[in-house]
């Protein structure tokens, strides 16, 4: 598992959107994001970077506190020590004070012929 050295989210709100501190947990462990630019009300984006500096096991967006956030699109690009970065693009969802995203998606294995 490559240690984690900083993600960026390009999140796209749908018709109801959040209003609050955007989190994240790692492990377990909740966060705030490093930088957040733009906003997550409705129709807006945002493009949030964390730096974790860790290995995760788990890594999730969290949803908000009250009501319900609808995520139109998000795309997630990792930075991994010694590897070139990569990027996952996830489809509509709605988050509440229940559910959290997964966000976390090893790198795919190289693809060759043989």
């Amino acid at each position: 598992m490559p240690r984690l050295d900083s993600f960026t989210l390009k999140i796209r709100t749908g018709d109801s959107g959040f209003d609050g501190t955007l989190q994240y947990t790692i492990n377990g462990f909740p966060l705030e994001f490093e930088s957040v630019d733009g906003g997550t009300g409705p129709g807006e984006t945002a493009e949030v970077m964390g730096e974790p500096q860790s290995f995760p096991h788990t890594l999730q967006l969290c949803g908000p506190a009250e009501g319900e956030w609808v995520i139109e699109d998000i795309e997630a690009t990792y930075h991994c020590q010694a590897e070139e970065p990569y990027s996952v693009k996830f489809g509509k969802v709605v988050l509440d004070d229940e559910s959290d995203l997964n966000i976390w998606h090893p790198r795919p294995p190289k693809v060759f012929d043989v």
